[in-house]
């Protein structure tokens, strides 16, 4: 039943907003390619074969003309790599900073290298990653990640901001400095902080140690993660990388809420009305 043709456009993860919008932009197909838990570094040998697996599983049946790959984790593109030599079609690159800039991720740049240079382009959304890109000799396409596209359901009835609501957009990544935010809490007993995200990647001695003010709301997504922030305040989101351009920034800009950032390169170069 599976139209044939067109543009396909891979992620390996559970969800990721900013691939579903260049997939509607595009008028692409999108796949959300996920196994496992998501964020467990000790389970990625466990999933990755079957995520590469059910990645040429679709592309075999979709015969897409050209593959848009999320550049995170490195085997995606890799394995899209695979398949575009074998099919003889063209991909792209969504290039994601922190494959580039984390240390995780530094032993693959010699891979990274070798995939930028045969992409047919490399999207980049800092201009610390086009300069790394156009050093390598690869075709660079500097391009912020497109709008979302937000529901009217949401937009005219979500209630206005509760006075003293803040929304702090996590993933419980290990560049977040959450401690701050408790510390704050405490601080601030008016306030409400409301810590997205799957409390599950964090240990539960940190949850207990949360003053009253703190709500932990677990992972929200579609509909239920735009009314969180619609109905906030102000949206927080933190981190300690300098190259890190956050999600929730940029989704909180979205929806024209004031945002409280960290004070890193990337994020002062492009945020710079809006946010303290």
């Amino acid at each position: 039943s599976m139209e044939k043709g067109g543009i396909a456009v891979i992620f390996w993860g559970p969800h990721s907003v900013s691939t579903e919008m260049f997939a509607k932009h595009l008028d692409a197909r999108c796949y959300m390619i996920h196994y496992l838990s998501w964020k467990r570094p000790w389970i990625a040998p466990l999933k990755y074969p079957p995520m590469w697996l059910k990645t040429w599983w679709v592309l075999f049946n979709q015969r897409p003309s050209s593959v848009l790959v999320i550049n995170t984790p490195v085997f995606a593109p890799l394995c899209v790599f695979f398949y575009c030599l074998f099919t003889r079609i063209p991909y792209a690159m969504n290039v994601h900073g922190h494959t580039l800039a984390g240390r995780r991720w530094g032993w693959s740049r010699p891979l990274q290298h070798f995939l930028a240079r045969r992409a047919v382009v490399n999207l980049v959304g800092t201009n610390e990653y086009q300069q790394i890109l156009k050093s390598w000799g690869a075709r660079v396409l500097f391009l912020e990640d497109p709008p979302p596209m937000i529901s009217r359901q949401i937009t005219d009835h979500t209630t206005l901001p509760m006075e003293k609501t803040v929304t702090v957009v996590s993933t419980f990544a290990g560049d977040e400095p959450l401690h701050l935010v408790l510390e704050s809490a405490r601080r601030l007993p008016e306030e409400h902080f409301f810590i997205l995200g799957d409390t599950k990647l964090v240990n539960q001695e940190f949850i207990d140690s949360a003053p009253q003010n703190v709500i932990f709301t677990g992972y929200l997504k579609g509909d239920t993660y735009w009314k969180q922030l619609y109905s906030s305040h102000v949206i927080l989101t933190l981190t300690t990388n300098p190259h890190s351009l956050v999600a929730g920034g940029t989704e909180g800009m979205y929806v024209g809420k004031p945002l409280i950032l960290s004070r890193q390169p990337a994020l002062l170069e492009y945020f710079t009305k809006g946010s303290i």
